[in-house]
């Protein structure tokens, strides 16, 4: 196949995409449903990255370039990720800080200029603390009463599939790492009951890497969201041979587990620091605060393991790489995000190859005439 005729379909592909999300509503008042949101319906998966939200200081004007630019990447999906609040892990009042998410007109705006780059959009409401005791995080949650916990959950999720809804968000994540309160199975149905009432797209969870089997709610989901920071080697610098060989029995084991779930797997935060050890914790971004060549080359190095052993796997859903940022990148920067580093190169070839795969499918799915 041509690179142009790629190239003429991938635009036709966008429009089709674009227009979708631009239909009028039938008579009955119901906008059609995007066809993106159909594709992975039927299994298409997303392949995105991921962006914080973190201000309602001109949003617009600060992230809106940061999605056209993972659009220009060659990403077909985009993660919103936007924090509500508790004072910290005791506390049972959970609260939106208007100064830190978009008014609902601006999130609007941010999901518009998503649809003029061809990108579906996933929406992932998190918790963070405002004055955390320590080091504690949202995974320690220890709220003096369960049931009030809840009930402040579901309201500040509310906000969100409202938000979701209007925008057609091609999926909607109610949760991420919230460990401690896993548990509490019956609490979290009704939870997504709730939010189904309010938001009728994709519905899914974000576990952390290591406590996704504990979850007893996955049936009540359409996605199984779990993060990837696992320890893949025991020392800085391995081999993306050495990676690739240490990924393997977990991905095994995680296989033999979502067959029995049987929804299929969002990876809602892949990514490594470029740090030196970033193998060795992947989780712990203090772990050696220092740009490197040998870190970048290392960040690099999980990325392409990765990218090789969950190659064409029929049982992931998606993949949301962490993170695209407007700061940092470039060889100064030992953070998550890919941008001016090796790991970027590498993961524009990748999105690149799934568009094409993606385009060979349909191809190969149409009539003969």
């Amino acid at each position: 196949m041509s690179a142009v005729r790629v190239i003429v379909l991938l635009i036709a592909v966008a429009t089709c995409v674009w227009l979708s999300h631009s239909a009028p509503p039938t008579e009955s008042g119901q906008r059609p449903v995007a066809a993106a949101q159909a594709r992975q319906s039927a299994g298409e998966p997303f392949y995105g990255l991921a962006i914080q939200i973190d201000t309602s200081d001109a949003p617009v004007q600060r992230f809106g370039p940061l999605i056209d630019e993972v659009a220009e990447l060659g990403a077909d999906t985009v993660t919103l990720g936007t924090a509500g609040y508790m004072e910290n892990g005791a506390s049972g009042v959970i609260y939106i800080d208007q100064r830190k998410t978009p008014t609902r007109q601006q999130w609007c705006q941010l999901f518009a200029i998503a649809r003029r780059g061809g990108l579906r959009v996933i929406l992932m409401p998190i918790v963070l603390f405002s004055q955390p005791r320590g080091s504690e995080w949202r995974g320690q949650i220890q709220p003096a009463s369960w049931d009030q916990w809840f009930q402040q959950y579901r309201a500040f999720l509310n906000h969100y599939a409202d938000i979701a809804a209007e925008n057609r968000a091609e999926a909607l994540l109610i949760g991420s790492e919230l460990v401690s309160t896993e548990k509490f199975t019956e609490q979290w149905i009704n939870t997504i009951d709730q939010v189904r009432q309010r938001y009728d797209g994709l519905v899914g969870y974000s576990a952390n890497w290591d406590h996704y089997h504990k979850i007893q709610f996955w049936d009540e989901l359409d996605l199984v969201g779990m993060t990837t920071y696992h320890k893949l080697s025991d020392k800085p610098a391995p081999t993306v041979e050495q990676l690739v060989e240490n990924w393997l029995p977990i991905k095994q084991e995680i296989l033999a587990w979502q067959a029995n779930v049987n929804r299929p797997i969002l990876f809602t935060e892949v990514g490594w620091c470029s740090q030196e050890g970033c193998s060795v914790e992947p989780w712990n971004y203090y772990h050696k605060q220092m740009a490197t060549p040998a870190g970048m080359e290392e960040q690099k190095n999980c990325y392409e393991a990765f990218m090789r052993v969950w190659e064409d796997e029929p049982a992931v859903g998606g993949v949301t790489w962490w993170e695209w940022t407007s700061y940092g990148g470039g060889p100064n920067c030992y953070n998550y995000t890919p941008r001016g580093k090796p790991a970027e190169k590498l993961l524009r070839q990748w999105f690149q190859a799934q568009r094409l795969k993606s385009v060979q499918k349909h191809l190969a799915e149409q009539p003969i005439p």
